[in-house]
């Protein structure tokens, strides 16, 4: 054996080690979180996780000298030697403000462009005296020249005496000072100090701003998340196809992140078991520290860092980069890199982060090495291509740092108009049914449909134009894209020089700039740069100055369908409520990796909804796939998913069924698997696990809980009362099983409408219906229990009702199938006080009496029927204080 080969079963054993111990105190914290003790501590295991480490560090280094790309830069050098970059941007106004800046390189080259910024030195800070109005203090560890080094070391008394004296300095000089936290909120107390003396606050974490407001008695704190800055990071050069194969990451690995190094493993080993190419470079290659060694399996794929504004380049020739969030359960903070990363057109591998789930569902996140070669590999070049520019326009809507500076500025006392509501004129020969419907579903909002007669004795004042022709096909997102890109470039003209005839591509320019037009109809126009007549005449229109952008959303004739297979083998439920962005990041595009996919018939049912972009992508999807059926409830919503799964389940038309939520995926190929175990064994239903993802990560293995109850996984004619009773009426999620149909509509099993919580006793009226189950140790979907906006997180008086109407159908099943004693001794007392009660806790102040009655009611419906042994006293007690107060 080489001592290679020996060093990375050494790594390898290592990481295991490391990986289990993660997964062991995990276990252990959860369990300690529902008051059990198991009597185990595993300090002592803790304490040298290093036992398989490497030998040592020169060896190390002599063999990464020999197995990593050392010169892969000089091989990709030509591809980004002539990359186009923006000319500026015809959008986006500049703040004529004067700001002063200590920043690191990162948030320096994404807010310059914003205002007339000036880096302040250390050591040269006066010279700017009279010169700013604003500075702006960041939290950095050493700034771009390397001055403001410590500046994170609150105990480097020399350089907070610096800092607290530039402060000082620039406050006599009438000088607006902010603090500006990256860091949280990991490093709070490194920086706190600095916020104190500061006249407005800024975070990245939400979570961070009433510490902020207790420590440093300020009530001038906000939130300001991430941004990018268009003319830096921007498609400009993107191509469909990009020219280097395989995932890019560039970045760190950190020692003394044990979860982030697992979730990196995860991220890494599934690149390479998918057979793709990994490129690792390395940001601390030069530095040679021994807390920032990639394991040794990795070394083949690391080449040496590169400067920020190569790296740029870089990441335009990859497809697929990955992602690292060291920080996973803020609801605002994770990587920067998240929002440059789409806005230059790159699909994104990530671990979990809450914010990023509730920000950008398009972002594919990784839980399981194995799903990353369905990820890579199931959706077609057009797909992806799609998917793109879903992201591009996520960022560029609100998430630019002109956006942000623009917030900063009004809150802090400036009145700026960094982004204006620009508004467009499509001008037609004639308002037709079609061209009436191809507009109204236009994403873009600020627009006006006119005639040509119309446009020209118009006295409204529009910013740009645009021309459709009757014949041609203009998909939803057509005008906010051809706009975007004004955003990222000072372009006389955006137009399609490559575009779609049918399923047929018309090859041209894609994503550069361009001096040539081909076809007004597929051309938006700058009024700063034309007059409106000259458009319409086609006369005198210089063509020099232009941008093709890319060949999506515009088709000569009609957009293609995806036709899948006729032979339809079981149906997919999708409630649907305002959450389409989710319904496509999320659960869509989850589907659509499965190997099944083609044999899915897909029923999304829409409860309502009166959000318009929700709409428009159920529209889309049905559109564009011939597995796709809609219906859709036009009354404002019933308030639960009760109704439109039950509809679900009427309208199918294959013998099985399963339910997925718009905002949770399907993973694992599980649906494939739960298909086949159901057929193949004749099973009624098939069960498997799930994982929840709020604030952290946690999973519920079903299997395991029934395995530990029942000592088995596989149940004929089984004795229903005797296994909920056993397995203490723990349900599993109906979107990890697959039910046939004929036991649904034989027992007349429906969710109660107008409930939540509705799909736990669901899941008990099927175990009680059914005379044959299994369940399968198989991981079928992601729960993202955090998700704004969701039905479970929206807790008000309404909420209450409809647990309360969940409870009174609940009791009458416990009794009818005569289970409520055994639910009394088991289950009830802990769901009470770990869920009801903990709802309660989030009721806003105004709602609370009213929603506590209710409580009340729900428990009085229970405690009638306890007997002595059945009543918690602590529970009674806090039942009884809700009455009192």
């Amino acid at each position: 054996m080489s001592r290679y080969h020996f060093e990375e079963i050494l790594s390898r054993m290592a990481s295991r080690k490391a990986e289990l111990l993660y997964e062991i105190e995990k276990e252990l914290s959860f369990l300690k979180e529902q008051n059990i003790d198991v009597g185990f501590d595993i300090t002592h295991l803790k304490r040298n996780t290093s036992t398989f480490s490497r030998v040592n560090k020169s060896h190390y280094l002599k063999l990464r000298d020999k197995l990593a790309e050392i010169n892969f830069i000089d091989t990709i050098t030509p591809l980004i030697h002539n990359m186009p970059v923006s000319n500026g941007t015809s959008f986006y106004n500049r703040a004529n403000i004067n700001i002063g800046i200590i920043a690191d390189e990162f948030l320096y080259n994404s807010f310059k462009d914003i205002a007339n910024f000036y880096y302040v030195e250390k050591d040269r800070y006066e010279d700017l005296k009279g010169k700013i109005d604003i500075l702006l203090i960041a939290s950095a560890w050493k700034g771009i020249k390397g001055d403001w080094k410590g500046m994170g070391n609150p105990k480097i008394s020399k350089m907070r005496k610096t800092i607290f004296k530039m402060i000082d300095f620039f406050k006599n000089d009438g000088v607006k000072i902010v603090f500006y936290s990256k860091e949280d909120p990991t490093n709070y107390e490194y920086f706190v100090d600095i916020a104190q003396r500061c006249d407005y606050i800024f975070t990245t974490a939400e979570e961070k701003v009433e510490d902020y407001k207790r420590d440093c008695n300020n009530e001038n704190v906000f939130v300001l998340e991430f941004g990018f800055n268009p003319l830096y990071n921007n498609p400009i050069g993107m191509k469909e196809l990009p020219p280097v194969e395989g995932v890019m990451f560039a970045g760190s690995w950190y020692e003394k992140y044990p979860e982030r190094q697992r979730d990196t493993r995860i991220l890494f080993d599934g690149v390479i078991n998918a057979n793709e190419k990994l490129k690792i470079f390395d940001r601390n290659y030069e530095l040679k520290l021994e807390q920032h060694f990639f394991p040794v399996e990795y070394l083949r794929n690391i080449s040496p860092g590169v400067d920020h504004e190569t790296l740029q380049n870089i990441i335009k020739l990859y497809e697929w980069i990955i992602n690292l969030n060291t920080v996973k359960g803020s609801s605002t903070m994770f990587a920067n890199r998240v929002y440059e990363l789409q806005a230059m057109g790159n699909l994104i591998l990530s671990n979990y982060s809450l914010g990023i789930n509730n920000y950008f569902p398009n972002i594919f996140m990784v839980f399981d090495k194995d799903e990353i070669g369905y990820i890579l590999k199931n959706y077609t070049s057009r797909e992806r291509y799609q998917h793109r520019l879903f992201g591009i326009r996520q960022v560029f809507r609100n998430h630019t740092t002109y956006h942000r500076i623009d917030e900063l500025l009004t809150k802090i006392g400036y009145q700026v108009n960094l982004v204006e509501n620009k508004k467009i004129a499509v001008i037609v020969d004639e308002k037709t049914e079609k061209i009436n419907k191809m507009f109204d579903y236009q994403t873009y909002e600020n627009k006006v449909l006119l005639s040509k007669e119309e446009a020209i004795n118009s006295s409204e004042s529009f910013h740009f134009v645009a021309m459709f022709h009757n014949s041609h096909f203009y998909g939803e997102y057509y005008l906010e894209d051809m706009i975007n890109a004004f955003k990222y470039t000072d372009a006389d003209y955006v137009t399609k020089d490559s575009y779609y005839d049918g399923e047929n591509k018309i090859e041209g320019i894609e994503n550069n700039f361009i001096n040539h037009i081909n076809n007004v109809y597929c051309t938006v126009f700058s009024l700063d740069k034309y007059n409106l007549k000259d458009i319409l005449n086609g006369s005198n229109l210089d063509q020099s100055n232009g941008y093709s952008s890319d060949s999506l959303e515009f088709n000569i004739s009609e957009e293609p369908k995806y036709i899948a297979n006729d032979n339809k083998k079981f149906t997919v439920i999708i409630p649907t409520y305002n959450n389409g962005q989710h319904l496509y990041g999320k659960c869509f595009m989850s589907l659509r990796r499965s190997s099944m996919f083609d044999n899915m018939e897909i029923i999304i049912v829409d409860d309502g909804s009166r959000d318009k972009e929700t709409l428009m992508i159920i529209n889309r999807l049905e559109r564009q796939y011939s597995n796709v059926r809609v219906y859709k409830f036009g009354d404002g919503g019933s308030g639960s998913a009760s109704r439109p799964r039950n509809k679900g389940v009427e309208l199918s038309t294959t013998n099985y069924i399963t339910f997925l939520d718009p905002d949770n995926e399907a993973i694992n190929d599980g649906y494939a698997k739960l298909y086949s175990t159901l057929t193949e064994n004749d099973y009624d239903l098939v069960i498997g696990n799930i994982k929840k993802c709020d604030t952290g990560e946690h999973d519920f293995n079903y299997y395991n809980d029934v395995l530990h109850y029942e000592k088995r996984t596989e149940f004929y004619n089984p004795n229903a009362k005797e296994f909920l009773s056993n397995t203490y009426f723990k349900a599993q999620s109906i979107q990890a099983l697959m039910v046939k149909k004929q036991i649904l509509e034989e027992n007349n099993l429906q969710m109660v409408e107008g409930a939540i919580g509705e799909d736990t006793l669901f899941f008990h009226q099927l175990i009680s219906s059914v005379k044959s189950f299994k369940v399968i140790n198989e991981m079928i979907h992601i729960y993202y229990a955090g998700v704004e906006g969701s039905t479970v997180n929206s807790i008000s008086v309404k909420t209450f009702e409809r647990y309360q109407r969940l409870e009174e159908e609940k009791i009458n099943f416990l009794r009818k199938n005569q289970l409520l004693d055994a639910y009394l001794e088991k289950r009830f007392n802990y769901y009470f006080k770990n869920w009801y009660l903990k709802k309660l806790e989030m009721v806003n102040p105004d709602s609370y009496d009213q929603a506590s009655k209710i409580l009340q009611d729900i428990y009085n419906l229970y405690h009638q029927h306890m007997k002595r042994n059945q009543i918690d006293s602590e529970l009674k007690t806090k039942i009884s204080n809700l009455a009192n107060n």
